[in-house]
């Protein structure tokens, strides 16, 4: 493992002066993240990386026809999310074996820069394509592809200022599906889930910090939280959720959780110092808590299963899309003191979904967006339009009153729910 340079201390002090740190307290463990305007998208399931949106400013009660769709941009095949800072929406497709991160106007979909590169769509019993989302953080876009190319853009002009191949300079191994995590910026590094626990570069130069060892990479993304006092990150590699200490990839605790073909995607969620995890292929999902700060099973089903869309919690339940995305994943609510699931809504599929408020808002497989107010005992249908006709098992997201929905195959739409236009 590579020890801190002097440019990364640099760095991190750098940034540390630059930014601050927005702490929440959940007992034992505390969620921290960066420095954002609060009408912001930053990064991978929002400013809170939790999936949920602070927005109350929306119309969620639509009338039959659906709210207006006021603009519609094709960009490639791809499951990459968008992010959204001042005013600029970020994002990855891919078109004939080219990737292209686009950044365009997030009001307008006018198109701001872009960037391409030769990339192999690589499609693997799905469409291929990028499956991570870009991150934005002090003026900088990170983008991750599935073979390792991290670039750094200067995130305005499109500038970029460095590029690396992560798989090239640590020979660490490609897994499966490719590298899905999109990237976490702290303290002047830039991290990704490359290789069994994380690879970290200089967000300055893209030089090497620490790595790990040659093994294959989980598909989730990284879940920061304080424990003991200190700053960490959890995500999953192919066979565990591992929890690193940021600064210096020094792993901190690790849950053994086997998957068929290594496929843990979905984030875990941290709530009052216990630990949620969920994956597919019948591995279910389990709560943790600490003990010495080693992990404790606190409960574990099979009733309940993330494949590739993480949960949102709210309000004591656990709400996601369960089950085989192939087939049609199904809304089911989770009680997170105990693991009992409460229902399993069989008729609403679910291929991406986020929350806002009391509402759940969410995108079918086949791009049907749905506002529900859920419960304990079952979700009650608020709003929906069809926004597209095509595979969908990306996350939904509001920012500034209104939703970008994105399909596989290449369909990135704007829908305005503003209460005011």
């Amino acid at each position: 493992m590579f020890g801190r340079s002097l440019i990364g201390v640099a760095a991190r002090l750098s940034y540390r002066i630059l930014g601050f740190y927005l702490v929440v307290v959940t007992g034992g463990c505390t969620l921290f993240c960066g420095a954002a305007s609060a009408a912001d998208w930053p990064r991978f399931r929002g400013p809170g990386n939790d999936g949920v949106s602070k927005e109350t400013d929306w119309n969620a009660n639509w009338d039959v026809d659906g709210p207006p769709i006021v603009w519609r941009s094709e960009i490639g095949t791809g499951y990459s999310s968008v992010v959204i800072a001042n005013g600029r929406l970020y994002t990855l497709g891919n078109d004939d074996n080219v990737e292209t991160v686009y950044c365009l106007d997030a009001e307008t979909g006018q198109e701001r820069w872009r960037h391409s590169y030769e990339c192999a769509i690589d499609a693997n019993e799905f469409q291929g394509g990028p499956t991570s989302t870009p991150t934005v953080d002090q003026g900088s876009v990170f983008t991750l592809s599935r073979f390792g190319d991290l670039f750094c853009f200067e995130a305005e002009s499109g500038e970029i200022r460095w590029k690396v191949n992560v798989a090239d300079v640590t020979s660490i191994r490609i897994p499966g599906w490719g590298f899905s995590g999109s990237p976490w910026v702290t303290n002047g590094l830039v991290i990704v889930n490359v290789g069994d626990s994380g690879v970290a570069l200089s967000v300055i130069d893209g030089s090497l910090a620490w790595t790990s060892q040659d093994k294959d990479s989980g598909y989730s993304s990284f879940v920061p939280f304080v424990q003991d006092g200190e700053e960490r990150l959890i995500f999953g590699s192919a066979r565990s959720y591992v929890c690193i200490d940021p600064l210096t990839g020094t792993e901190r605790w690790r849950q053994r959780w086997l998957t068929t073909f290594g496929c843990n995607a979905a984030n875990p969620i941290v709530v009052d110092g216990q630990v949620f995890l969920s994956s597919g292929y019948n591995r279910g999902s389990a709560l943790l808590t600490f003990k010495n700060g080693e992990p404790v099973l606190v409960w574990k089903t099979k009733d309940f299963q993330n494949q590739l869309t993480s949960s949102v919690y709210l309000d004591g339940l656990v709400y996601g899309a369960s089950g085989s995305a192939s087939v049609g994943a199904t809304l089911a609510c989770l009680r997170l003191i105990d693991g009992e699931v409460l229902w399993n809504a069989e008729d609403e599929r679910v291929g991406g979904l986020t929350a806002a408020g009391k509402y759940l808002i969410t995108i079918s497989d086949d791009g049907l967006l749905k506002v529900l107010e859920p419960d304990q005992a079952s979700p009650k249908l608020v709003s929906q339009c069809q926004v597209f006709e095509e595979q969908c098992w990306t996350m939904p997201v509001l920012c500034n009153g209104r939703i970008y929905c994105r399909g596989a195959a290449g369909t990135l739409v704007c829908v305005d729910v503003r209460t005011t236009n």
